[in-house]
């Protein structure tokens, strides 16, 4: 039995409270409370208590999901586990996502975009990061492929990130400057395989790293061969 109907029904698309006895409460259409009745007293029958519980389920799960996307954007994968732990159930959890991926809000190729570009902005990193971290988020492989190559523009992949990874080593090399060589080296190999880049990669730009002077003239770094005190191709 309605114990409160949150006042009378008006406009649609205006919310309604609906308050049983067992405590239980709905937030309902305007323009569905008048269509069904809904008043203090009525005696709801099982068809539309169940269609109460599934529109306001699905508002609930909505509401979530847009709040959440509000924050950042998130693939599909990512916001259905949101909307689960969230107490979403299955059922509403599923067409908020189907109906969000129509309209828009929801697409893993954006989202890989997006990813990508500020991965990239902000703390440059290799495809092997990329594609794991976009991986755990659930988005299919040939889309998190289609955002590395658009991200690297006229530039095939590889030279792009070996470009990036030259870069990241000419900006830390100052860090390194009262270390040995090889202690140098092996933090800067360590750094790039932390971030990310590919091991023939790495090798060719640390092959560039001169045994003296890399630390206070990082302009030493060139963009191709192999300097006469560069690590062997081993």
């Amino acid at each position: 039995m309605i114990r409160t109907s949150g006042g009378p029904a008006s406009g649609a698309g205006e919310l309604r409270l609906i308050v049983l006895e067992d405590g239980r409460r709905f937030r309902v259409d305007a323009e569905e409370v008048a269509r069904l009745g809904l008043e203090p007293g009525l005696v709801l029958a099982p068809p539309a208590l169940l269609l109460l519980e599934s529109r306001d389920a699905y508002r609930r799960a909505r509401e979530t999901a847009l709040r959440l996307l509000g924050a950042r954007p998130r693939s599909i994968v990512e916001l259905r586990a949101r909307l689960r732990r969230a107490g979403a159930p299955l059922e509403s959890a599923a067409s908020v996502i189907a109906d969000l991926t129509n309209d828009g809000y929801l697409n893993d190729l954006e989202f890989a975009r997006a990813w990508v570009r500020n991965r990239l902005a902000v703390r440059p990193c290799g495809a092997l990061r990329l594609r794991s971290e976009l991986r755990e988020k659930g988005v299919a492989s040939s889309l998190i492929e289609q955002a590395i190559r658009e991200a690297s523009g006229e530039e095939e992949a590889a030279v792009a990130e070996e470009r990036r990874a030259r870069d990241l080593v000419q900006r830390r090399l100052h860090a390194y400057a009262r270390l040995a060589w090889d202690a140098r080296i092996r933090r800067l190999a360590g750094l790039l395989q932390r971030r990310g880049f590919a091991a023939p990669t790495i090798a060719r730009v640390l092959r560039t790293v001169p045994r003296q002077e890399a630390a206070t003239r990082p302009e030493v770094l060139r963009g191709t061969g192999s300097d006469r005190g560069g690590i062997s191709d081993a």
